[in-house]
C-alpha cells in the first residue's frame, strides 16, 4: 500500500513494477474505495531510479482518510497495481504491523513506500 499526504500539487510515488521499461503510453487510473469516484491521468512523469520507478502526478480526487485503487496501464496492458491511502499522519504515528506470509519466516513491514520486497 502506498501512503500519500493530502497536500495539493504534485504527488510522487516510488514503485517496483513488473517491467522497468519506460517506453510506451501510460495511463494512471485512480478509483476511490467505496463510492467508485474515478480519475484517469495521462500526463504523469515516469523516471528510473536504482531498482525502482518514480512516478509524479497530480490528482483532483485524493482526499484525506480515504483508500484508493491505483492501476497503471502501459500500452493498454496492466503494468502496476496497488492501493493508495491518503493520511496526514506521520510514519511514526501510524501503527506498524507485519504481513505474515507462509510459515511466518517471511514478512513485509508496512512503510511509506511499497517496494514489493519481503524480509526473510
Amino acid at each position: 500500500m502506498l501512503i500519500l499526504q493530502p497536500t495539493v500539487g504534485d504527488k510522487t510515488i516510488t514503485i517496483a513494477p513488473r517491467s522497468s521499461s519506460l517506453s510506451g503510453v501510460f495511463v494512471l487510473n485512480i478509483r476511490r474505495d467505496g463510492d467508485g469516484k474515478e480519475e484517469s491521468i495521462t500526463n504523469a512523469t515516469f523516471s528510473n531510479i536504482v531498482n525502482f520507478t518514480q512516478v509524479t502526478f497530480q490528482s483532483a480526487i485524493l482526499e484525506e482518510d480515504s483508500t484508493y485503487y491505483l492501476e497503471i496501464s502501459k500500452d493498454s496492458e496492466l503494468w502496476y497495481r496497488d492501493k493508495i491511502y491518503v493520511t496526514s499522519q506521520t510514519a511514526s504515528e501510524r501503527v506498524t504491523e507485519k504481513h505474515e506470509i507462509g510459515n511466518g519466516t517471511i514478512y513485509k513491514p508496512y512503510s511509506t513506500v511499497d517496494d514489493n520486497t519481503y524480509i526473510i
